[in-house]
């Protein structure tokens, strides 16, 4: 039997990515699908040729395609530019600045990610924490008063009040991502309270996320995350660090600005 051609289905999140991108690109420049190819499809060597043959019946239709389709120019002709080439040729309109970030970010990735490992996770949570200057520490080290505070306002509450000044500080691409992680982070049992309190934000988060950049199908594609979001278990296959009692421990520790920590008081929490 002749074996089938094509690739593979397309995942939902990858499409959604795509299609938030474009239609980015077209609020912020407020160009056709014309204009946008002729201004960004095209590579160096293909704009000399149009150059040498301007009245050509020839273009790429690269962004009639993502419209339709999300489809990804593969940048197999050499005229035209691959979505990567595409995408950072975009940013740099100053018109456009800031969609190859929407494209890229954290969050597309995540959403087809359902069964990281801890070392994984831990990686990518300490990435984000250094470029953002903030570090995660044990609760009793983050307070002022350590003990006292925690007596006060108990471990969740000052684990969400920590996460939420800490999210004033990062661009919105990286708090989703961070979230993201500080949830699975907080898979086991034990963590329940503390994990409660990072759904909230999450849910949050990627609510105005998608209504923001996606607004035709803003409920669908929430409703999607938050169902990836849920569904998203931990691959413990391996031993070492990624056990579950590494978890219960890392997955309370509060995140705070760097040069807060030690220092901050009942007024900044409040």
């Amino acid at each position: 039997m002749a074996k089938k051609r094509g690739g593979q289905p397309k995942h939902w999140a990858e499409i959604a990515r795509v299609k938030a991108w474009y239609g980015e690109v077209k609020r912020l420049s407020g160009w056709t699908d014309y204009k946008l190819d002729f201004e960004f499809a095209w590579t160096d060597i293909g704009i000399q040729l149009r150059r040498q043959s301007p009245s050509a019946e020839c273009r790429p239709r690269t962004f009639e395609w993502i419209r339709k389709a999300a489809r990804k120019p593969r940048g197999l002709d050499p005229r035209w530019r691959g979505m990567t080439e595409l995408v950072h040729a975009v940013d740099q309109d100053s018109r456009c600045s800031g969609t190859q970030a929407l494209f890229e970010a954290e969050i597309w990735d995540l959403l087809q990610e359902t069964a990281p490992t801890p070392a994984a996770v831990q990686e990518r949570i300490d990435r984000l924490l250094v470029a953002h200057g903030l570090v995660r520490l044990p609760a009793e080290k983050v307070f002022e008063k350590g003990g006292a505070l925690l007596l006060q306002f108990g471990a969740p509450s000052l684990f969400d009040r920590s996460l939420r000044i800490s999210l004033r500080r990062m661009d919105r691409f990286s708090g989703i991502a961070l979230v993201w992680l500080l949830y699975l982070q907080t898979e086991p049992v034990h963590n329940a309270p503390i994990r409660t309190m990072v759904e909230l934000i999450a849910d949050k988060l990627l609510d105005h996320f998608f209504a923001d950049y996606l607004p035709d199908d803003h409920f669908d594609y929430y409703d999607d995350a938050i169902g990836t979001l849920f569904k998203t278990r931990f691959d413990l296959s391996s031993r070492g660090t990624g056990g579950y009692g590494y978890l219960e421990t890392i997955g309370t520790w509060p995140v705070v600005p760097k040069e807060l920590a030690g220092k901050l008081t009942e007024k900044v929490l409040m």
